[in-house]
């Protein structure tokens, strides 16, 4: 096992970020064990580019980890997390996937059951290789989270305590990834439509002037309140603009999604006084 300030992590599995994730543990000085049975070609050369050590199978990466870090696809995170319940393995777990709070608390109870202790992370950012600044948000005991937060000192990888419990970090990547991913496709879409009507230059030019996104003024300039006010107007533009893209054979699924969601503030119309929570309840169908 390990010694004082470094420990002996399994990785599952090294793909881009796992093996970034590995690759960060190992320069810190902690031994970072893989299993190659089952996996590409490309991922064992990314394992050793990495410095990460091989192992025969998952129970010999479970008898000889303090930590498993799970870095895989959501879909196959449960897989992964039931694959290590059986190996016998009782030290911490660290399922930083980009699974959702229900998948994540059926994955922890599982994994409990069988005395292994779950931190809840999620991962915000670019793959370690490719740029600084990767954040790993953690949930869960506070003793387990600190832990973690140990693990990763001196990696380059920010982790950072939400201060919630199980789930917490999974909600997070829920609520971030909903607006970055949908934001992208937007951004896609608006592109092609501006690029079908020789009008990219000026497009850039104006997103080039917003210097805070969206959400961010949402969240902190509590601006909620003054989009719902504005939902009965911006709701018809958003059904021309989607009959737009619809005409120039561009998707315009999101757009009608949007107005959908629009007709759900109609009630706040122009009331620019209102406050957040009353947008928050229209929004969440509570009123």
């Amino acid at each position: 096992m390990s010694h004082a300030n470094t420990a002996t992590v399994g990785l599952l599995h090294p793909g881009r970020m796992g093996a970034g994730f590995g690759g960060a543990l190992a320069r810190a000085g902690h031994r970072v064990l893989w299993c190659p049975a089952d996996r590409s070609a490309a991922t064992a050369r990314r394992a050793a580019e990495f410095g990460l050590e091989a192992v025969d199978d998952l129970a010999q990466l479970a008898a000889h980890s303090d930590v498993i870090v799970s870095i895989c696809p959501p879909h196959h995170a449960p897989q992964v997390a039931a694959a290590v319940a059986g190996t016998g393995f009782r030290g911490l777990f660290l399922d930083a996937n980009g699974t959702t709070r229900a998948v994540l608390l059926e994955l922890a109870g599982k994994l409990s059951a069988t005395d292994i202790r779950v931190v809840d992370g999620c991962v915000i950012g670019p793959c370690p290789q490719d740029a600084p600044g990767v954040r790993l948000h953690l949930a869960g005991d506070k003793d387990d989270v600190a832990r973690i937060v140990s693990l990763f000192d001196g990696t380059g990888i920010r982790a950072l305590d939400t201060g919630g419990q199980l789930g917490a970090a999974s909600a997070l990547k829920t609520s971030y990834a909903t607006y970055q991913k949908v934001a992208y496709v937007l951004a896609g879409i608006a592109y092609a439509y501006a690029d079908a009507h020789g009008v990219i230059e000026p497009l850039i030019g104006e997103a080039s002037l917003i210097t805070r996104s969206p959400l961010t003024e949402v969240l902190e300039d509590e601006m909620l309140p003054s989009v719902a006010s504005r939902a009965w107007r911006w709701g018809p533009e958003l059904t021309e603009c989607a009959e737009a893209l619809r005409e120039e054979g561009l998707p315009c699924d999101v757009a009608d999604a949007a107005v959908r969601v629009l007709e759900r503030w109609f009630p706040a119309r122009d009331a620019f006084d209102g406050d957040t929570r009353r947008a928050l309840d229209l929004l969440g169908g509570r009123l």
